[in-house]
């Protein structure tokens, strides 16, 4: 596992390889950007390097230097004990390597006295402690923590490499993979989710299905809502996020068939031209429903909000 093996984002693995050659790699980073573009396979091959050890370890999380946190609630936050814990790991002297790794995902769901927590660590660094951030929503985080990290911000890795990468190595044909890539919105996860699991797909035609009105706006509801029931903490808001994106993608190639644009860039090629809401509209929606989900507002409600605007 190395930054050259990973797909994307060069200008990082530019940063990454000349910090820990020249040893300045500052005690706290933060990965930040959507989901699915590799920020945890870029903390892995650096925890790799820092610790000199080999990619089974590292890839199967076992090495006793190399502590993960990720949130463990239903609601999908980190709790205070979680961080009481890895604080506790913070101060002891490394078992094997000559310092120890805390890679801590999803670092914008914390509750606030977790953050806190976390906020007083870093503003008393230890000298072989390296802490990894990563998060998908930077801008939900405090801002005293931002302040005492490296922000390292990921980029969309392009169709091409995701295409090329799919059909590599899922031996899947040319057409379903530049398919795959487009809808992935530069993210590799999506993706991988997008041809592996038909939840993402189903749910996404059903939503587009009812804004253009091909089926009842209360039967997407429902239909969607049995789609995400078993579906809880992490993996319910990752879902439901990229549903949000499939609703943004649908409403810019609305806007696209407007405006006569290129139909190749089109993500549905299929749908039926609808006047939709405005794409900067849509934005703000989108949003609105994703702080309603943090806030643990209903499913089906944050679904009826996006349906019933225009």
């Amino acid at each position: 596992m190395t930054f050259a093996n990973l797909l994307g984002n060069e200008p990082i693995k530019t940063y990454l390889s000349r910090a820990l050659e020249s040893g300045h790699l500052h005690h706290t980073i933060l990965f930040s950007g959507p989901d699915g573009i590799g920020k945890g396979l870029f903390a892995k091959a650096l925890s790799q390097t820092l610790l000199e050890s080999t990619v089974d370890r590292i890839q199967r999380e076992i090495h006793p230097d190399l502590h993960f946190l990720r949130p463990e609630s239903k609601s999908g936050t980190h709790l205070v004990e979680q961080l009481r814990e890895m604080i506790s790991e913070v101060h002891k002297p490394p078992f094997e390597a000559k310092q120890k790794v805390f890679i801590i995902y999803e670092a914008h769901r914390m509750q606030p006295a977790a953050a806190n927590m976390l906020l007083k660590t870093l503003e008393e660094p230890n000298l072989d402690c390296q802490i990894i951030l990563i998060s998908s929503s930077p801008s939900e985080m405090l801002p005293t923590i931002l302040s005492r990290c490296i922000h390292l911000a990921f980029q969309p890795i392009p169709n091409d490499l995701i295409s090329a990468f799919l059909q590599e190595r899922h031996l899947i044909t040319s057409e379903r993979s530049q398919s795959l890539a487009r809808l992935s919105m530069g993210s590799l996860g999506h993706a991988l989710d997008l041809m592996q699991n038909d939840w993402s797909e189903k749910a996404g035609r059903i939503l587009i299905d009812a804004m253009e009105n091909k089926i009842p706006k209360i039967q997407a509801i429902e239909e969607i809502d049995a789609l995400v029931s078993e579906l809880e903490g992490i993996s319910f808001h990752r879902q439901a996020e990229l549903l949000l994106s499939t609703y943004m993608m649908w409403v810019r190639d609305q806007e696209l068939k407007l405006t006569s644009g290129d139909e190749q860039l089109l993500y549905f090629s299929q749908s039926t031209s609808v006047h939709p809401v405005s794409l900067a509209r849509a934005q703000v929606h989108a949003a609105k429903a994703k702080i309603a989900l943090e806030r643990n507002v209903k499913f089906s409600a944050c679904l009826d909000f996006l349906l019933n605007q225009r």
